[in-house]
């Protein structure tokens, strides 16, 4: 069982927010066809992703998408997210969480859209959380994520 432990304040004015470190990239079988194409991609960054229960589906920042290269499975579609009407890019890929023992999600359905948030370049929607067993503990400040 993985497990990954995230510090968290919820009285924190400037970043009240459960974030996570993640690596998006496009998946292993995108890529493995691509390559022996000639195509190369871009080494993976890390980025901050909020933990998002109110999140249908996780969403990265469409900026990081196209940074990243990430494929886009079809064209853009209006989708209610981040409070709104929002047109957005769905995007096959992989998504791992460096320095923790959670296991990595490849394929596994993004979408992308414009948001400008200074703490963190993605939200982790329920489609991945109701995988995991989440504890917010406010007391000491943690959140303890195991799958």
């Amino acid at each position: 069982m993985g497990q990954a432990k995230v510090r968290w304040d919820p009285l924190n004015r400037e970043n009240p927010f459960a974030c996570i470190d993640v690596i998006v990239v496009n998946s292993d079988v995108y890529i493995d066809q691509q390559g022996e194409l000639g195509f190369e991609f871009r080494k993976p960054v890390k980025m901050k992703a909020m933990l998002d229960t109110g999140a249908s589906f996780t969403v990265i920042s469409r900026t990081w998408a196209r940074n990243c290269s990430l494929f886009q499975t079809g064209p853009d579609t209006k989708r209610k997210v981040l409070g709104g009407a929002v047109s957005c890019g769905e995007h096959a890929g992989s998504i791992s969480f460096p320095g923790t023992t959670l296991k990595l999600y490849d394929p596994v359905k993004l979408v992308s859209a414009d948001f400008v948030e200074p703490n963190f370049s993605g939200l982790i929607g329920i489609d991945l959380i109701r995988r995991w067993r989440i504890t917010f503990d406010g007391e000491s400040k943690l959140v303890t994520i195991e799958d």
